[in-house]
C-alpha cells in the first residue's frame, strides 16, 4: 500500500509540473478599430514605472515587447499612433490533495488494519502579465493581452521565461477579424 501512495504522489507531482509549464493567454479588443492604421508605438513610462517588479525584469519585458511590435511591422516613435503599458499581478496558488482512506483493509499475516490518511500540499506562484495598447488620438484602450502562467523567481533563464510570456501574448495581436 505504501508503494501505491508513493506512486500517486509521483503522478500528482508530474501532473502539477506539466500544468505549470503552460502560459495561457487571452486578449480583448475594440472591434470598431482598424489595427492596420497603427504604424508607430511608444511606451508610457509613468505607468510602467509603477509596475511592482524588479527593474531587470521590467527591462526584459520592454525589450521583448519592443521586439514583438517591430516584428509586427510597427516602429518606435516620439509621435506614436499607440502607446503601450504593462501591468503585473501575482498570487500564491496552494494545492491540497487528501488521500483519505476509510475502512479496514486485509493484511495477509496480521488480520485487518485501519489505513491512515495522508495529505500532500504544494504551492506555486501564478503570475499575470497585462499588455495594454492605447490609441493616442482618443486616449482609449483598444487592445489588451493577458498571459497567465507559473513564475519562478529562481529560474536562471529569466530572459527565456519573459520572452515566452510576451511572445505568447503577442500571438493574439493584431486581432484577427471575426
Amino acid at each position: 500500500m505504501f508503494k501505491l501512495n508513493k506512486l500517486k504522489i509521483f503522478f500528482f507531482t508530474i501532473f502539477l509540473l506539466l500544468q505549470s509549464c503552460g502560459i495561457y493567454v487571452q486578449s480583448d479588443y475594440d472591434r470598431d478599430v482598424d489595427f492596420s492604421e497603427y504604424n508607430t508605438f511608444a511606451f508610457y513610462k509613468p505607468d510602467i514605472d509603477k509596475v511592482k517588479i524588479s527593474d531587470l525584469d521590467k527591462k526584459r519585458m520592454l525589450k521583448y515587447i519592443d521586439l514583438s511590435l517591430k516584428e509586427k511591422g510597427l516602429t518606435r516613435s516620439d509621435n506614436p499612433d499607440i502607446i503601450v503599458t504593462i501591468e503585473t499581478l501575482s498570487r500564491e496558488r496552494v494545492y491540497l490533495r487528501n488521500n483519505l482512506a476509510y475502512g479496514y483493509y486485509p493484511q495477509v499475516l496480521w488480520g485487518y488494519y485501519n489505513h491512515p490518511s495522508s495529505s500532500l500540499v504544494t504551492s506555486n506562484t501564478q503570475g499575470t502579465l497585462f499588455i495594454n495598447i492605447i490609441d493616442t488620438k482618443n486616449n482609449q484602450l483598444v487592445w489588451q493581452g493577458r498571459g497567465v502562467g507559473i513564475i519562478n523567481e529562481f529560474r536562471e533563464d529569466r530572459d527565456k521565461m519573459i520572452s515566452d510570456y510576451v511572445n505568447k501574448i503577442f500571438e493574439e495581436y493584431p486581432p484577427k477579424p471575426d
